[in-house]
């Protein structure tokens, strides 16, 4: 049986869920695969918790990825603060106590509330010609509220996750361009990578192949479709449709915040004599606007990369952050070996929390007397409930039997002692879903989709490819013989009384030979 390292990387955005699972065999075999599943976010009941957990554990059940014991997840850099500091001696034991005291006085929070992580970045590449040992040492710091932390693992657990470790988004963007130099790619050793998302823009500078700036641009890709739908006057959807068809002359000017932040950020890194950046690589959902990584690129001062230096087709560019989460180098094991590199540079903020955690030392003779305290409790404890269950056993042995009485009187049917209450319920939830479906007066599938199949013309010969209706909405997706008979159809349907809001949103050529296929949408008038 050959042995195999799996693990998934969970990247749970604002618009949408992405996970990506990795498996690496014992031969040095690879295989990828990627997940996607839209949220809406357009209303406020869309961003509940609630309804957002129900929607990741159903993304997780359908693609099976609750079935992978390596789940990672990442915490955006925004909710942390991450500085690169420099101290002047290289010994692990003093960093560990140094680190703490410069963050409180760089935090304005308690070092209680914080969980502080560090990285020991190895020797920039100019280091190694150096005559003599190098004695700086440059640590990337992370000090995360402990409550952030413990809110997302809150969200992950009413959703049945309990991830390996939790890093961070822009750490994962780093895992990537290692992945790819391990690969056997010429990755720059000196690059700005930056991952455009929804609602954000994660910013990692690699510096001589070392992480040194991790920074989150609150803009997104929905500020700019906002900014389209206004100056259209259309809606959101629209907007998004037509941004995806642009190229980025026609929206240079909506993207001046994030360059401007994108360039203070560079040059104050650069100010500090800590070297120039010569690459940038533009990753995330924002990266599919045409021309968006040559000219953040140009408008940076830097040079795009692409597949000479590994960034071509295969690189995983809208799913980044969750393909960076899925290589977790403190998780998957290098090629040709049997256990992963507990020296990977990458973040385990779970890890660090549970490190920070509070451990009381209580004396001896506390602890005998919370000891003998316990007995004395847990004696009286089982005395009462003793007693009551005595008290209670009667009453409950009579109701058992009143509700299997009234089960087989209202059902016909003997029940199962103890799940009567389950099966009631189940039985008369079948009943309304079969009242539901024929009753007319509340605006049923069935009446719905009768009155649909009813107006279609006749003469017109249309294959359904796909109808979904939801409430008196219809969406249709179907396919015939020419452009003609798609307006035909629109024009029935628009003419009808029963009809409204009647629109085709899309009409293309067929693979087959005269085969034309279209989308439409409409809403139903309930009689």
């Amino acid at each position: 049986m050959s042995i195999a390292t799996e693990c998934v990387g969970l990247d749970i955005g604002q618009t949408g869920l992405k996970a990506v699972r990795f498996r690496r065999r014992l031969s040095g075999r690879e295989s990828v695969e990627y997940f996607h599943h839209p949220m809406p976010f357009g209303r406020p009941e869309d961003l509940e918790p609630a309804r957002r957990v129900h929607t990741l554990r159903g993304f997780l059940w359908q693609h099976g990825l609750y079935a992978t014991d390596r789940l990672v997840t990442a915490i955006p850099c925004q909710d942390l603060f991450v500085r690169t500091l420099t101290f002047p001696f290289r010994d692990s034991a003093k960093l560990a106590q140094v680190v703490p005291f410069e963050v409180e006085n760089l935090v304005p929070m308690p070092l209680e509330d914080l969980a502080i992580g560090s990285i020991v970045l190895p020797p920039g590449h100019e280091a190694a010609g150096d005559s003599g040992p190098k004695k700086n040492s440059e640590v990337l710091v992370t000090a995360a509220p402990k409550d952030k932390v413990a809110e997302h693992l809150k969200f992950l657990a009413q959703a049945d996750v309990e991830p390996s470790a939790i890093n961070v988004d822009a750490m994962a963007l780093y895992s990537v361009s290692e992945y790819l130099r391990k690969s056997g790619a010429q990755v720059p050793r000196d690059l700005a990578i930056v991952d455009i998302g929804a609602s954000k823009t994660t910013l990692c500078l690699v510096h001589e192949g070392r992480p040194v700036v991790l920074r989150t641009i609150v803009w997104g890709g929905n500020q700019l479709t906002k900014a389209l739908a206004v100056r259209s006057a259309c809606s959101f959807a629209e907007a998004e449709r037509r941004k995806r068809a642009m190229a980025v002359p026609q929206v240079e000017a909506w993207l001046e915040p994030l360059l401007k932040e994108l360039r203070v950020t560079m040059h104050a890194y650069e100010g500090g004599d800590r070297g120039k950046l010569t690459h940038c690589w533009v990753s995330g959902g924002g990266a599919k606007l045409r021309d968006i990584g040559g000219y953040v690129a140009q408008q940076m001062g830097l040079y795009p990369v692409g597949p000479r230096q590994g960034f071509g087709a295969n690189a995983p560019r809208a799913f980044s952050v969750a393909f960076g989460l899925a290589i977790h180098p403190k998780l998957v094991r290098p090629r040709w070996r049997f256990t992963p590199s507990p020296t990977g540079l990458a973040l385990d903020l779970k890890a660090i929390t549970e490190a920070a955690a509070p451990k009381p030392e209580t004396a001896t003779r506390d602890r005998k007397l919370a000891v003998w305290g316990a007995v004395l409790v847990g004696m009286l404890a089982l005395v009462d409930a003793s007693a009551r269950i005595a008290l209670q056993d009667r009453r409950v042995t009579h109701l058992k039997a009143a509700v299997q009485q009234q089960y087989e009187q209202t059902f016909a049917s003997p029940a199962t002692p103890g799940d009567e209450l389950d099966q009631a319920r189940y039985r008369l939830g079948l009943l309304d879903k079969a009242l539901a479906t024929v009753d007319n007066s509340q605006g049923t599938v069935l009446a719905t989709m009768s009155a649909f199949v009813k107006q279609l013309p006749a003469g017109v010969s249309v294959k359904v490819r796909d109808l979904t209706i939801d409430g008196e909405t219809i969406l249709f997706e179907g396919e015939t013989f020419s452009f003609d008979a798609v307006e035909k159809i629109k024009r029935t349907f628009a003419a009808s009384p029963r009809f409204r809001d009647v629109a085709v949103t899309e009409t293309r050529v067929g693979a087959a030979s005269n085969q034309v296929v279209f989308r439409m949408t409409g809403r139903v008038q309930q009689p």
